[in-house]
């Protein structure tokens, strides 16, 4: 299992945003608007993402500082293009990196 980066091309490959963990997360829907507002710089490369800003990619940066996300929801981490790309599958925690870290 390769290391999976912290990165802008891998963040917008992940589903955490569509994840029902994060759902009804107030935490979680404050830091996508302001995702939003910084993607024009983040692409054009003005500023690096940094963790703390995007409420996804736990499986590369470790759990959420958000704590009102519900962990009796379905996580879908399988379901993410990176799990395959970077065989997660194989690797622990085996989803709910948001609630148990990151991918090793």
């Amino acid at each position: 299992m390769a290391k999976l980066e912290f990165n802008l091309e891998n963040v917008q490959k992940c589903i955490c945003k569509t994840c029902p963990v994060q759902a009804n997360s107030a935490c979680v829907k404050s830091k996508q608007m302001k995702v939003q507002e910084m993607m024009p710089k983040l692409i054009a490369g003005e500023m690096a993402p940094k963790p703390e800003m995007i409420p996804g990619l736990y499986c590369a940066h470790g759990k959420t500082m958000c704590a009102d996300v519900d962990f009796e929801e379905m996580c879908q981490c399988n379901e993410c293009p990176l799990w395959e790309e970077y065989d997660l599958s194989n690797g622990e925690p085996m989803g709910y990196y948001c609630r148990d870290g990151e991918a090793i």
